[in-house]
């Protein structure tokens, strides 16, 4: 029996000749295991030069944005001071005629 298993043993661990077109198909998978590492490789560039794109965009976007809403404050400043200005050569005025009539 211990003859028998040991038989076996060495049948497994003996040196076999690889089957035909075994080369060839070690050499196919290393070439697709290249292709698929470049084509992640690939994919990997492509998607950070896509979240570069948008953050630069995004950034730019965000900067107009700000100068927009700035401008748009200063010309309400600017309508604002206007409106005092008027309103208070207006009450001048008026506190003028107001004055005149009770001297």
């Amino acid at each position: 029996m211990m003859d028998d298993f040991e038989k076996q043993i060495q049948q497994a661990l003996s040196r076999k000749d690889p089957s035909p077109f075994f080369e060839a198909r070690v050499l196919a998978a290393a070439k697709r295991d290249a292709r698929a590492r470049r084509a992640n490789w690939q994919m990997w560039w492509a998607s950070a030069v896509a979240a570069s794109l948008l953050i630069v965009t995004g950034s730019a976007w965000q900067y107009e944005k700000g100068v927009r809403e700035r401008a748009a404050g200063e010309q309400a400043k600017a309508r604002l001071e206007l409106a005092l200005k008027v309103t208070s050569v207006k009450l001048q005025k008026i506190s003028q005629k107001v004055e005149h009539i009770q001297n």
